[in-house]
């Protein structure tokens, strides 16, 4: 929490250019010192709607850049800029819990949380739990609502009930004129069209959101392990042979009602580790082991039965009574540093591309998935199971513009293959870092998925397909929507709606639009 609680820090320094980092980050020198550089010049504490309009109004007429800062937990550093006016939304904490809210446009009501956008997830979480409901939100409960949701926002709850921006019924925005602005089904629609998922910090500042509550679940938790039995080529094989048929598997039990995530670690040239977990809401722990060992019985039979050279072992099964047990237990180590040194690359996969490719095809494009920048490195890979029926079922009247491929796709696969180098300047090691992603994974996820794209706020912010991969078809539609309620563009983020008019540098903290 420590950046969360300064108004100027954010977790992915390397966006800031190292600007002053605190002792033991990555990249800190006593020698280096403490200056303003990559943050912003002014910081408004905001606590109230018309504050903020005052100090955006000011900033826009004088053709000062904006950014928006909640905790500064984006990983590709969105929440800061030099030179800029910040508004720090942090201490915009108001919430409330209405179990009778009225539906724009409708004559019916329904449960919702009314959250402000600077509360974390902890906190939003934590009260709709004392009324017995949950809210989809991010698995981590230091993360702030305002970026998270925006982006779209995945989390343990997003295949059963849809991403949190497919659960917004209302939000309050200031635009960079200064109006201050409620967006819901009967004004401003295509404001609230474009914050269901058309990213943060672009067509205005969220102060407020209006989100669906669900009765909170009970939880099941289980899972298997899977790695190589002995330092062998069969061996090795075999750990990718059940890797691809994990992958091809995981839609069905996505449709039988299993969350959760794999983690995926070794070396393309030699075998792997999988830690597979999985959660199931509102279902009996024997239906639940029930499907995880469908799982592992499926897995056994297809590398041949071989327990001499593939170890698969069952963990165990923890049933959570109430979900706040579950979300406790969610973060009880703590919350890592996001993004601090790492440049992730992403995709969202289906059937498609899982199930439909022939088995030598799949397993090729998972050894380069693995594959790190450094020959000598392993490759890390995440697989959240965070897609399927969820964004597949959201009603029309709730979604937005949300890419839409999460409708069609399950898995939101990431890839933290990529070994940066330290001795660079900020600027050098971001720009090495994009080529190595821009010739590597990006170049990957266009032969094995063109069609689909990428989770914008765990993916590759130097994508040059970034209008397709992140905002779809809907793009030329959000651009409009921004050119309307951010006339000056003032907001400014990167790989951002209509961003490519600008150039940006790291070095000298300046934003000038191309001519």
């Amino acid at each position: 929490m420590f950046h969360a609680n300064l108004p100027e820090s954010i977790s992915s320094a390397l966006y800031a250019n190292n600007s002053c980092l605190p002792p033991g980050a990555q990249g800190y020198s006593k020698t280096a010192g403490c200056h303003l550089g990559g943050y912003p010049s002014y910081v408004v504490n905001a606590t109230s709607d018309e504050q903020i309009a005052l100090a955006v109004k000011w900033a826009s007429e004088r053709n000062i850049r904006i950014v928006v800062k909640g905790t500064g937990h984006d990983l590709c550093g969105r929440s800061s800029g030099a030179h800029s006016l910040s508004i720090w939304t942090r201490h915009m904490q108001r919430v409330k819990f209405d179990p009778n809210w009225i539906v724009p446009g409708t004559n019916k009501t329904d449960t919702v949380l009314i959250a402000a956008s600077g509360l974390t997830y902890g906190d939003a979480v934590g009260h709709a739990l004392k009324h017995g409901h949950v809210i989809v939100s991010g698995n981590d409960a230091t993360v702030g609502l305002g970026g998270h949701i925006q982006g779209g926002g995945h989390g343990p709850l997003s295949s059963t009930f849809g991403l949190a921006a497919d659960n917004i019924y209302q939000v309050r925005v200031v635009t960079t004129q200064g109006q201050i602005l409620t967006a819901d089904a009967t004004q401003n629609q295509d404001l609230l069209w474009a914050i269901r998922g058309g990213g943060a910090g672009q067509y205005g500042i969220v102060t407020e959101y209006v989100l669906k509550a669900y009765p909170a679940p009970s939880v099941i938790e289980t899972g298997f392990a899977i790695s190589a039995r002995g330092n062998t080529s069969a061996a090795y094989e075999a750990t990718w042979n059940a890797f691809s048929e994990l992958l091809r598997l995981l839609p069905d039990l996505m449709d039988a009602g299993l969350a959760g995530a794999a983690v995926v670690q070794g070396n393309h040239k030699a075998g792997i580790s999988i830690s597979q977990g999985f959660y199931a809401f509102n279902k009996s722990k024997t239906a639940t082991e029930k499907l995880a060992q469908m799982a592992t019985d499926r897995i056994h039979a297809f590398t041949g039965n071989d327990s001499s050279i593939l170890s698969i072992v069952a963990s165990n099964t923890t049933v959570y009574p109430t979900y706040k047990g579950f979300f406790e237990a969610l973060n009880a180590g703590g919350s890592n540093q996001a993004g601090a040194y790492s440049m992730p690359s992403s995709r969202l996969l289906g059937r498609r591309e899982t199930s439909e490719i022939s088995q030598k095809r799949l397993i090729s494009y998972l050894k380069r998935m693995l594959t790190n920048s450094d020959p000598e490195g392993s490759g890390m890979v995440v697989i959240g199971l965070q897609g399927g029926p969820g964004p597949a079922n959201t009603p029309r009247s709730m979604q937005g513009a949300l890419l839409p491929a999460w409708r069609s796709t399950y898995l939101h696969t990431m890839s933290y293959s990529l070994t940066l180098d330290t001795t660079l300047t900020p600027a050098e090691t971001l720009a090495k870092g994009a080529r190595d992603l821009n010739y590597s994974k990006e170049k990957l996820w266009q032969e094995w998925a063109p069609d689909t794209g990428a989770y914008m706020n765990e993916a590759n912010p130097y994508n040059p397909s970034f209008k397709k991969d992140f905002y779809g078809a809907f793009y030329s539609r959000l651009l409009a929507v921004k050119e309307k309620y951010d006339p000056t563009q003032s907001l400014w983020v990167l790989s951002g709606v209509g961003s490519d008019a600008w150039d940006y540098s790291l070095d000298t903290g300046k934003l000038c639009r191309r001519i």
